[in-house]
């Protein structure tokens, strides 16, 4: 089995498609796997950290609102497309599977114009721009979410297989999770994040909590992630201090260990972070990102909110005070913790990848 797997910009693009390769190295040791994604895209290293050859193309996204670097992005995704070919061409894949991003267009697009199998992955409720592009063309359109049908048009191939996880989010227990990070069992373990290269205002809230109430109150513990460059920033006494049982990170590289672990998360809306907070069974209070596409990631977080899965607070509403008051009535609170931890297990798929794994093998069998 040969294939090439696609996508790019945020971690939540490109996690998906490290799981599914991890799956097919393991239902097939001899599989040949090549990722292409954007050039100078950060969120490559978790592919060349899982060890899957990488190629890249250059690509700019797209902005919603008239500007004359569309002019820019147009030119280069259209000369990436005969790159990709050349790549395609060479490798010679039994299919390519999108993950997401713009990279994903001009793969998918030579892929298709050579006459080969393409399928694209949409993890959010509302499908991006690249997934309404590519929806008519591929040979199925993968969902995390059924919601998400009633985005496409009627004779779009569509297939609902969940979000793949990384195994290491399916090969360990809470316990084990907790007594590697040092958290007592009473404690109340408090994760928060805005994303791999953060969010100010989350920042901003969050490290208000943690001087007021975390690091003051016994038997809570506090991890924050500031996002790298938000990190740089802090004075040298915070980036250094632990007092109270709190401590600031500029990225949580143990994120199935940490989420695992913890009693309230603090985090954006981005779908691959919404099922790993369900894989991981989380409590969660959701501050969506306003400065997405669609509102998408609102819709992700409404979607749980309404099924009493999360909490919803919106980034227009994020006061410390607001931050503070949701905590603290989940801390004083184990019943709803409880609930909540259970309503999110709902939207967790475990098989997702082992899924779309099973999808690619019946393609291979067919040629």
């Amino acid at each position: 089995m040969k294939i090439i797997l696609t996508g790019g910009g945020t971690g939540g693009h490109v996690l998906p498609a490290v799981a599914i390769a991890e799956k097919i190295y393991e239902k097939y040791p001899n599989a040949q796997i090549l990722f292409i994604g954007r050039e100078g895209g950060t969120e490559n290293r978790s592919v060349t950290d899982a060890k899957i050859p990488l190629k890249v193309l250059k690509v700019m996204g797209i902005k919603r609102s008239l500007s004359p670097s569309n002019i820019k992005s147009v030119y280069l995704a259209l000369s990436a497309v005969g790159k990709a070919k050349r790549i395609i061409r060479e490798f010679k894949p039994d299919a390519v599977v999108g993950t997401g991003g713009y990279v994903c267009w001009p793969v998918l697009k030579a892929a298709h114009r050579l006459g080969i199998k393409t399928y694209i992955h949409e993890s959010n409720v509302s499908p991006g721009l690249v997934t309404r592009l590519l929806s008519s063309s591929c040979d199925a359109v993968l969902l995390n979410h059924r919601e998400t049908q009633k985005y496409l048009d009627e004779g779009v191939k569509r297939c609902v297989v969940g979000n793949p996880l990384r195994k290491s989010f399916l090969n360990l227990s809470r316990e084990k999770a907790r007594h590697t990070l040092g958290i007592e069992k009473n404690d109340i373990f408090i994760v928060s994040f805005g994303g791999s290269g953060g969010a100010k205002e989350l920042n901003d809230a969050a490290l208000n909590l943690m001087r007021i109430y975390s690091s003051k109150t016994a038997g809570i513990r506090h991890l924050h992630s500031t996002g790298q460059k938000y990190y740089d920033a802090l004075p040298k006494e915070m980036r250094t201090n632990k007092s109270g049982g709190t401590k600031i990170v500029p990225y949580i590289k143990n994120m199935p260990e940490v989420l695992l672990a913890s009693d309230i998360v603090i985090c954006r809306a981005g779908a691959m972070t919404l099922s790993e907070i369900a894989a991981a069974s989380a409590c969660a209070i959701l501050i969506p990102s306003p400065n997405v596409t669609d509102n998408h990631q609102y819709k992700n977080a409404e979607l749980l909110s309404r099924d009493g899965a999360a909490i919803l607070l919106k980034e227009s509403d994020l006061t410390n005070e607001s931050l503070y008051e949701c905590v603290h009535s989940l801390v004083d609170n184990e019943k709803e913790r409880k609930k909540m931890s259970k309503c999110i297990q709902r939207f967790a798929n475990l098989h997702s990848a082992e899924r779309i794994v099973e999808i690619l093998t019946a393609t291979f069998k067919k040629q």
